[in-house]
């Protein structure tokens, strides 16, 4: 169900207009996503982590929105495996039109804290999204809120405070989150975990290595910082993206007590 009325622009459904310097995600993020996603080895191995773990609980036929899309870039190789019915939601009008360059039809403004939606999806999907919301709670309401009856949650998130570093900054992150962090506040807010798996455990120390080279000042991020190049040289890509497709196929064997990253699944109440 649509409760709020919304302009159509180039096929974008408009509810709320967003400045694209937003302080939670400024728009200079997206255009360095939009030219690295299909190569750096981080974004290819989380969306391959992504699909291999979402599919052993939402359907293909199943109605599913992703909100904070950035790019689009995740949800385009969801329907490149056959998910029928993806949706984007997206605060800056940019990442809208970079998902429709992607071939992305179904495309919406709107800010998660003001949904529109009620009772709509099956499935509500926020990749590295909820540690840019100072009020998570908040947030996570209004997902509920958006699913359907057993409708599932599905998030990745940051891990671990000990890992934060400049990078974090200039994402615009408020937090990283632990494990038992996110069950507990998705329990809070009204959802069962089904799953909680830290991910890129691999490269751990290079997370670590990260934190001593690049620590967080506390200044206000310069703008010369959001243009910030992530490349990486091609031969160490090729090695990172090696190694972490190797830990994608065994994670379920390894320990499940420490990783660069957090992938968590809840259903509805």
């Amino acid at each position: 169900m649509i409760l709020q009325e919304y302009k159509n622009v180039d096929n974008i459904k408009i509810f709320h207009e967003t400045i694209d310097g937003h302080a939670d995600y400024n728009v200079k993020g997206l255009e360095n996503l939009y030219k690295q996603e299909e190569k750096h080895f981080w974004f290819i191995a989380r969306k391959e982590f992504i699909f291999n773990n979402i599919k052993k609980f939402i359907e293909k036929h199943e109605k599913i929105i992703e909100i904070g899309a950035g790019t689009g870039n995740v949800s385009r190789y969801l329907i490149e495996n056959e998910y029928k019915d993806i949706s984007v939601g997206e605060m800056h009008l940019t990442g809208l039109k970079y998902a429709q360059s992607y071939g992305i039809e179904k495309c919406y403004q709107f800010n998660l804290l003001d949904t529109p939606f009620e009772n709509e999806f099956n499935a509500v999907c926020m990749f590295d999204v909820l540690e840019h919301i100072e009020d998570a709670s908040a947030a996570l309401k209004n997902v509920n809120r958006m699913l359907q009856e057993n409708g599932k949650i599905v998030l990745t998130v940051p891990s671990h405070m000990w890992l934060w570093n400049r990078s974090d900054a200039i994402a615009g992150h408020k937090i990283r989150y632990t494990k038992k962090q996110l069950m507990q506040k998705l329990e809070e807010e009204g959802f069962e975990v089904l799953s909680a798996r830290y991910f890129f455990i691999s490269i751990i120390l290079l997370l670590i290595l990260r934190r001593l080279l690049e620590k967080d000042n506390g200044r206000e991020v310069k703008n010369q910082e959001y243009d910030k190049d992530i490349s990486i040289i091609s031969p160490l890509n090729h090695l990172l993206l090696w190694i972490s497709r190797i830990e994608n196929k065994l994670n379920r064997f390894l320990p499940n007590l420490c990783g660069g990253s957090l992938f968590i699944v809840g259903r509805k109440r």
